[in-house]
């Protein structure tokens, strides 16, 4: 199930559409600075969060409007003939959530005056309760990888702060070494993580149903974190996801981060230098951060299109005995043009440093198109490129699957992972709901694959796998001219 989302004329972004899947995981919004990640996941979470319009977005066109649609459901935020936000519903949209953005739009201090703050600054320690275990263990945990670091973490709501003093929501408190600090004196990494798990608690308590979507959407939280948190972090959030059945967003530039998210669930905001939008999804962290700081060091760097070109290569040095005395690294950048720019910005950059040697091996069906790319860009940076005799993985299966059917390969899929809807029917549906010749890149015919694979709790992963397998019981001439690539490359 995925939410659709649809932006038009919000702040940098002219328009967009986007489908957010609901199912719980950790997923990042990425892009260069000003993509529009921020926009995006402010606008998005508009889906259940009544947020003051022109405060969030400022000034905005008369046609400027936010749509929603889930399970049948429509939602939507226009403007009337009074250029007055307004919200339509209509049909069942039933999802839950919450939206932790920056200082000045998170959820921290929403209408509190400077006043206000001071009074609470000063408020009755009779007037504090102590704060819920669920926030004051992980607040130690993730800060300092200890649960009981914050020992006596309080609280107080406006509903006991006494009529002179109104604020919104709760206001926490920790004490320590006979002092008492407020969250208006906390560091920011504090204020913002005690906001976090704040929400995140109140949403553990009105799950009445798991079953019900509920979307988490942070918008840069490593700006206030350290590395070694966010690390804690990201295994907290991963856990509380599983439990809770939360999809949790991330709006971020963080290697930490996006390193720990599979690319099917990393989304790339890219600005075309005509002011366009295009979102890259899957995306790999290789080409999200634009970074290769953490693999320098090793000897030899293969930059690959995706998933399948990396496992194929990973397999076949090791089935030959490649690896002896190197250390190989093999990275997935996306598509044949990713890996063509960052190949070039590795060498103009020397992101990884002299002591490594860069090649690129391509998908075999897009040779034309790569050396159109090269000429056309003026590309000379005598990097050794070479072609795998396969295609993505989008593309392989159609053609294996539906253009020219391979039987060995659709029987072994069948009986191992499409049990319950079998690989005819999700071909059959196809070609009836789909116009194929519109098709070539197999995207259309991959993502009814990969909706199976979803309702069945399968991975991407576990088919790469299975597909790899059968190439390598293939013993193909292609995959033996692609080995002794392998073997000269590194060999130099």
């Amino acid at each position: 199930m995925k939410l659709g989302v649809e932006i038009n004329k919000i702040k940098s972004i002219e328009n967009l559409k986007i489908d957010l899947p609901v199912e719980k995981g950790l997923y990042a919004i990425t892009g260069q600075n000003g993509s529009g990640k921020s926009t995006l996941v402010m606008a998005a979470s508009t889906v259940f969060f009544n947020m003051r319009m022109n405060d969030y977005f400022g000034f905005t066109d008369q046609d400027s409007y936010v749509k929603f649609s889930l399970n049948g459901g429509t939602r939507s935020w226009t403007k009337n003939s009074n250029n007055r936000w307004t919200m339509n519903s209509n049909g069942n949209m039933s999802i839950k959530g919450f939206y932790e953005g920056s200082v000045i739009f998170g959820t921290r201090f929403r209408n509190t005056s400077f006043h206000i703050l001071s009074k609470l600054d000063r408020i009755e320690r009779s007037k504090l309760d102590a704060a819920d275990d669920f926030i004051k263990e992980n607040l130690g945990k993730i800060l300092h990888n200890n649960p009981s670091y914050y020992e006596k973490l309080l609280k107080i709501n406006n509903r006991d702060a006494g009529p002179d003093i109104q604020f919104s929501g709760d206001i926490f408190y920790y004490e320590k070494q006979g002092r008492r600090v407020s969250q208006f004196h906390m560091s920011t990494g504090e204020n913002l993580l005690i906001s976090v798990l704040h929400s995140i608690n109140l949403r553990n308590n009105d799950r009445a149903s798991l079953s019900k979507p509920c979307i988490l959407f942070l918008d840069e939280i490593e700006l206030a974190l350290h590395p070694s948190s966010l690390k804690r972090l990201v295994a907290f959030l991963t856990e509380i996801s599983k439990i809770y059945n939360y999809a949790i967003y991330f709006s971020t530039h963080s290697i930490e981060l996006i390193g720990a998210i599979k690319p099917d669930n990393i989304f790339f905001l890219e600005r075309h230098a005509d002011g366009s939008l295009e979102m890259l999804n899957p995306c790999y962290p290789a080409y999200a951060t634009r970074i290769l700081y953490d693999h320098s060091g090793y000897d030899y760097i293969f930059l690959v299109e995706d998933d399948l070109a990396k496992e194929v290569i990973n397999r076949l040095l090791r089935e030959h005995g490649l690896l002896s005395s190197k250390l190989v690294h093999v990275l997935p950048c996306g598509g044949y043009t990713n890996v063509i720019e960052l190949a070039r910005e590795v060498v103009n950059s020397n992101l990884v440093g002299k002591t490594s040697t860069i090649s690129i091996i391509l998908d075999g069906d897009v040779k034309a198109e790569a050396q159109k790319y090269i000429a056309d860009n003026g590309v000379s940076n005598n990097i050794p490129l070479n072609y795998l005799p396969i295609e993505s993985l989008e593309k392989y299966l159609k053609s294996k699957l539906h253009d020219r059917i391979d039987h060995k390969l659709f029987r072994h899929l069948n009986d191992f992972i499409f049990h319950q809807v079998s690989l005819t029917e999700i071909v059959e549906k196809y070609k009836v709901e789909i116009d194929v010749s519109k098709d070539k890149n197999g995207k259309k015919f991959y993502k009814r694959i990969d909706d199976e694979l979803r309702n069945r709790g399968k991975s991407r992963s576990d088919l790469v796998e299975m597909v790899v397998q059968h190439l390598m019981t293939e013993k193909s001439p292609e995959l033996e001219k692609t080995v002794e690539y392998l073997k000269r490359q590194l060999a130099t």
